[in-house]
């Protein structure tokens, strides 16, 4: 994230928000396995992976009935070699890259995590794009046109690792920089996942249980998205968990008001143990501690 920043400052400001089609499913055993050998000499691996990959996959049909399938294409997602295996096949395009020193010649920056790619440039967009294109074409893959966009971060935001991302002017300075938040659909993930935790159904759980749970799934949230102007995102959401968990203890004792006086701030984080949303992003913390030497 912080590359991104850092080329949004240097005023590449023009997004190539790529989207591969179906990647997990169309990546080509073949070219893959190739790819693999360039890296492992064992051939007792090579051989356990080519299983792996072939290895049949159950689906059940609309009749109810069990089949097996088999794929030449494709690898398992949520497998726990794929991610790997899926750098190692992308690695072409990051190669092709520096091969043709794209980045020099267009001033194109390539930022990727696995087959989330995005690009940021000052222009050329339509013909590095091409070049992209190009490149997966090679590997059997294809750009989702729907969901691939050219965007102007100055103008709209973009996703990438579940950030919303764009360059907005400073009302103090006046000046341009990265607004880096937690995307919309992130929030209202962890807020579902509070939800859920905190339905009727678990009603019959010990609080302790609940908040356990409670702590470990926004713990895990909050710490990767501390990030950038998260501020107002994190104070939302710690609104949210607080209210939920009021509404919780409320069903599970039978009271009928809102659940203040009763569970107060001081009961839900220091008698429950609920964890505490920060609620100021790092770089005012720091900020601070700079003003005080």
């Amino acid at each position: 994230m912080d590359d991104i920043t850092l080329q949004l400052r240097k005023g590449n400001t023009q997004v190539i928000d790529a989207d591969i089609s179906k990647y997990f499913d169309t990546i080509a055993h073949g070219k893959l396995l190739k790819l693999v050998a360039k890296r492992i000499v064992d051939k007792n691996i090579l051989r356990l992976i080519r299983m792996w990959l072939k290895a049949p996959v159950v689906e059940e049909g609309q009749d109810g009935k069990k089949r097996y399938k088999r794929s030449e294409k494709g690898t398992p997602q949520g497998g726990v070699i794929s991610p790997l295996l899926a750098n190692i096949y992308l690695n072409v395009l990051d190669r092709t890259w520096k091969i043709k020193k794209v980045q020099q010649r267009f001033g194109a920056r390539l930022i990727r995590y696995a087959d989330d790619v995005v690009v940021l440039c000052k222009g050329n967009t339509h013909r590095v794009l091409k070049g992209i294109e190009g490149a997966l074409g090679y590997l059997e893959l294809s750009l989702n046109e729907e969901k691939t966009k050219l965007v102007d971060a100055r103008e709209e935001s973009f996703t990438f690792l579940g950030f919303a991302i764009e360059v907005k002017k400073s009302s103090r300075t006046g000046k341009d920089f990265p607004l880096v938040r937690p995307s919309k659909k992130a929030t209202e993930h962890i807020k579902a996942e509070i939800r859920e935790l905190t339905c009727r159904k678990n009603l019959a759980l010990p609080k302790e249980v609940v908040v356990n749970k409670l702590n470990e799934v926004v713990r895990g949230w909050t710490n990767y998205f501390y990030y950038g102007h998260c501020s107002r995102d994190l104070s939302r959401v710690k609104g949210f968990l607080d209210e939920r968990v009021r509404i919780y203890l409320r069903r599970k004792h039978g009271l009928k008001s809102r659940g203040y006086k009763a569970y107060p701030y001081r009961y839900l984080y220091g008698n429950l143990g609920l964890y505490k949303i920060p609620t100021t992003a790092p770089w005012t913390q720091a900020v601070k501690a700079f003003g005080r030497r």
